[in-house]
């Protein structure tokens, strides 16, 4: 693994297991195939917990943090609001007024966050 360049402090045998069947099984190759082929056990589980990573997944949780962390494009609701004239005794109720407010999700971390993401 070292002559391919490699980091072995990093990366072992099982990383390089788990992206070789998790590429194959990509290409097309059965799950039950890749377990055969690396003399996995068919009656567990221990291929599909520990090893099959689908690049799916991996997008799908990326998109999702960087939907939650993101400070691009802030999220506006747009809220509009009508002030009322309620008659008494009556279903006359006419709009006297029209407000508009404009709610923003602050995007960026708050304090709290930034102090936890310090400390790690």
């Amino acid at each position: 693994m070292k002559q391919a360049g490699i980091d072995t402090e990093k990366y072992g045998p099982h990383s390089i297991c788990s992206a070789a069947s998790t590429k194959a099984v990509e290409k097309g190759h059965s799950i039950e195939d890749a377990k055969r082929h690396a003399n996995r056990s068919r009656n567990t589980q221990t291929f599909e917990r520990f090893y099959y990573k689908p690049t799916t997944t991996l997008t799908l949780g990326s998109q999702i943090t960087n939907s939650i962390f993101s400070t691009e494009n802030p999220t506006t609701l747009e809220a509009g609001a009508e002030a009322t004239k309620i008659v008494l005794g009556t279903t006359n109720n006419q709009n006297v007024a029209e407000v508009k407010a404009e709610n923003v999700v602050n995007a960026h971390p708050t304090s709290w966050f930034s102090n936890l993401r310090n400390l790690f």
